[in-house]
């Protein structure tokens, strides 16, 4: 099941996330509120501090809102300014990304994921999440929030 809107709480066990929005020339925007038509990408970094030392099969959980679209360089070739960190296997739907990938000790991956702000309205974003698939001790996750696609 999805959580209630609202009702996420930010959690880091074990790993640490970030998630920060940018246009495709690099300059760090505001997710709430974007025009609509603007190409853009999330920058989902993930942070394996060594506590537990190495991590395995790990997912990272990204769920677009219904007002974005997510762009695939296997579609089209727009270049982001950054490339993705390696990963064992992606898995692009419509309306969302599951990454699965290994951390070692200390180690920082970057996932970048194009998105294009499409649809004119007020959606709910969910909260990106990452977690280890057999061992629930080990997760970290980012609130959701309301975002607002506009007329240009």
């Amino acid at each position: 099941g999805q959580p209630v809107v609202g009702d996420q709480l930010e959690v880091a066990n074990v790993i640490a996330l970030d998630v920060t929005y940018r246009l495709m020339n690099g300059v760090e925007v505001d997710p709430a509120s974007l025009a609509q038509g603007t190409d853009f990408y999330a920058n989902v970094r993930v942070y394996n501090p060594g506590t537990r030392g190495n991590l395995d099969q790990l997912i990272l959980s990204f769920i677009v809102p219904s007002g974005w679209e997510i762009r695939t360089s296997r579609l089209d070739e727009g270049e982001t300014p950054i490339k993705s960190s390696s990963y064992i296997y992606q898995d692009i739907r419509d309306d969302r990304v599951y990454t699965y990938f290994s951390l070692q000790t200390g180690e920082v991956k970057n996932f970048v994921i194009r998105l294009n702000a499409a649809y004119e309205g007020q959606f709910y974003m969910p909260g990106v999440s990452c977690e280890a698939m057999y061992d629930n001790t080990i997760s970290a996750r980012k609130q959701g929030s309301f975002i607002e696609v506009g007329r240009d």
